[in-house]
């Protein structure tokens, strides 16, 4: 990439507000996202079953399904920077309590699952939040390469984390993942402590929260372009993504036997795959129809998940996540933009709420039918079958006009 490629793909980052929050909240996502890898491993240690991990992962997603709806209208109502600090200290104290149940040997399946309730109310509540923050940092006329490189970001901390806690579990144990992200909300929360000039939004009055969330909930159905966006991210979410809360480590372990760096590279392939593609996405993804970029890359996740169920060797799995991980950074960053210059200032905490409810209400389905399914008949043909079940959907949504819904005028802010 040229010199001024890269300045191109990278003209968020020369806003400093966006730039200090953007650095910290790598390092405080790396810690999550080894957290993110160690609980499904200590949850497969505790059951043996992939139905183990996939229950665990439900209670982990469905309190941010209703927690989420809370978020958007807090981020509809209140300041996003003081909500931010509430919620990182609160996930922060959550890792703390994992920390201590692993590293005591006080972990049961119902005690994780319960601080993993606890966990996604916390995140439901923090994801809206954290959104519509990163789109007050900068210009609207920049929003696509903020939300990429937010995308990217949240990408390559998962590459650094899903890879390091590998490493740290075949080492030390999977506690110590748990220490390590509770440590690594201070990095947000020294950010927040340095940033004070954000868009603010203008005052709104305040409404009864029900009223307020029924409200938006109309907004959103009556808005083509977010609506396709929710119906999109719901067949990701539902069809293939469930599986990669529990492949690599079943894979890793029973189909391959692999452990170590080897274990570290299944778990970090998604998060490297986003990284290798992060710099296209950047550039040519600008210029690309909405269409073609979404048609293209969901198609692109549903055939690496194919893929990785059909894997002769690990290798060739890491090849597969890692394409996998590529597509999806595709996917979330072109409709998060879809939401972010679409709904109205006023909506759009709520929208993007919404829009993570339809991906945290399919995902913990799917994680119980998909882990019930992998026990029953096996991983390999379930993978296999719910890649052609995403494809399936992709075509129909390109032959439907959901995807051509979402090339719309950006809305006033």
């Amino acid at each position: 990439m040229s010199a001024g490629g890269l300045r191109g793909a990278t003209v968020a980052l020369q806003h400093r507000e966006f730039r200090i929050f953007w650095i910290a909240a790598f390092v405080s996502n790396t810690g999550g996202w080894m957290q993110s890898a160690g609980l499904p491993y200590v949850a497969y240690q505790l059951t043996g079953t992939n139905g183990g991990v996939g229950a665990t992962g439900f209670m982990q997603y469905v309190p941010v399904l209703i927690a989420g709806a809370v978020g958007g209208w807090l981020a509809d109502s209140f300041d996003l920077r003081k909500l931010l600090i509430l919620t990182q200290l609160a996930q922060a104290c959550i890792a703390f309590a994992l920390w201590v149940l692993v590293s005591q040997g006080w972990a049961t399946p119902t005690s994780l699952a319960a601080v993993a309730f606890l966990g996604g109310l916390a995140s439901g509540l923090n994801i809206p939040v954290w959104q519509s923050f990163v789109g007050k940092l900068v210009p609207r006329s920049i929003m696509l390469n903020a939300v990429t490189l937010n995308s990217t970001q949240f990408n390559a901390a998962r590459a650094c984390g899903t890879f390091s806690a590998g490493i740290v579990i075949a080492l030390a144990g999977p506690s110590l993942v748990f220490a390590i992200d509770a440590v690594s909300f201070v990095a947000v929360l020294f950010a927040l402590s340095l940033i004070r000039d954000y868009r603010r939004r203008d005052p709104v009055p305040r409404v009864h929260p029900v009223r307020d969330l029924i409200a938006g909930a109309r907004y959103v159905w009556g808005t083509g372009a977010i609506r396709s966006a929710c119906f999109a991210i719901a067949a990701v979410a539902g069809f293939a993504s469930p599986l990669f809360s529990f492949l690599p480590a079943s894979y890793g372990q029973d189909e391959f036997g692999v452990t170590g760096w080897r274990l570290g590279l299944l778990l970090g392939a998604g998060g490297i795959g986003s990284l290798g593609l992060a710099p296209l996405i950047l550039t040519r993804g600008a210029t690309m129809s909405r269409r073609r970029l979404l048609g293209v890359s969901m198609a692109t996740y549903a055939l690496a998940t194919m893929a990785v169920g059909l894997a002769p060797t690990w290798q060739v799995a890491v090849v597969g996540l890692a394409c996998y991980g590529g597509s999806y950074l595709a996917i979330a960053s072109a409709l998060n933009t879809t939401i972010q210059l679409t709904a109205r200032d006023d909506m759009r905490g709520k929208a993007l709420a919404i829009f993570v409810m339809c991906l945290t209400g399919a995902l913990p389905l799917g994680l119980l039918v998909w882990g019930w399914a992998a026990d029953t008949i096996g991983i390999r043909p379930v993978t296999v079958g719910a890649g052609a079940m995403l494809l399936g959907a992709t075509v129909i949504m390109w032959f439907s006009g959901t995807f051509d819904a979402m090339v719309v005028p950006v809305a006033d802010s």
